[in-house]
């Protein structure tokens, strides 16, 4: 867990407070607060041609398939008003909660990530909303690459390789954060992906 009172990331500096005078309501989880991550990656050599001899080894062997899997859980995101309604000039006005109303709605989706219901303007006073109230989308991503190595028969220290990559393989859309200020017309909807769908790649490269 990552806890900490800057309104972006640590590096960026400043705080970025809704109130300078008072740090203490801006502690809260980080943006960068991603309670779980698994990368996997890995190497296969495909073995089928391993006895093959001659032309169909040059062709059917040297085939190797590669990956990289991502599962993660989404990063803290914070709500604010896309209007001045503090009066105050503030670019980090936060709005406030609407008692009875729950932040998170039970059909969350793309088209209603939380319930913008919950939340309401903050008229001549700081919003009592906290920061990061809310995570948004996590990501489930595969890339994968198909690579062929051809062997010389004048050179063991020359070999020509074709590889084919697979960026979101699957084409799963792979959502960004919602809309989260409020005045906005899209405001608790998803508009975005964080990473671009499906991309094939081709390359070919001479090693020696």
């Amino acid at each position: 867990m990552r806890c900490d009172d800057s309104g972006t990331t640590t590096n960026d500096g400043g705080c970025l407070c809704q109130d300078p005078r008072n740090r203490h309501a801006e502690r809260a989880s980080g943006i960068l607060d991603q309670r779980h991550a698994l990368v996997l990656g890995y190497v296969r050599e495909l073995p089928f041609a391993k006895n093959l001899r001659g032309p169909v080894a040059t062709i059917a062997g040297g085939w190797s398939f590669k990956g990289i899997v991502t599962f993660a859980s989404g990063n803290p995101f914070d709500v604010l008003e896309s209007f001045d309604s503090q009066n105050n000039d503030g670019l980090w006005e936060r709005p406030s909660l609407v008692p009875g109303q729950k932040l998170t709605v039970s059909n969350q989706g793309p088209a209603l990530w939380f319930n913008p219901n919950a939340f309401t303007a903050s008229t001549f006073v700081y919003g009592n909303s906290p920061r990061d109230p809310l995570v948004g989308p996590g990501t489930s991503n595969f890339n994968l690459s198909l690579i062929k190595n051809f062997r010389m028969p004048y050179s063991e220290h020359h070999t020509p390789q074709f590889r084919t990559e697979f960026f979101n393989a699957f084409n799963k859309p792979q959502f960004a954060n919602p809309d989260s200020y409020l005045g906005d017309g899209a405001f608790g909807q998803v508009t975005s992906t964080k990473i671009d769908n499906r991309e094939i790649q081709l390359a070919l490269k001479y090693q020696f």
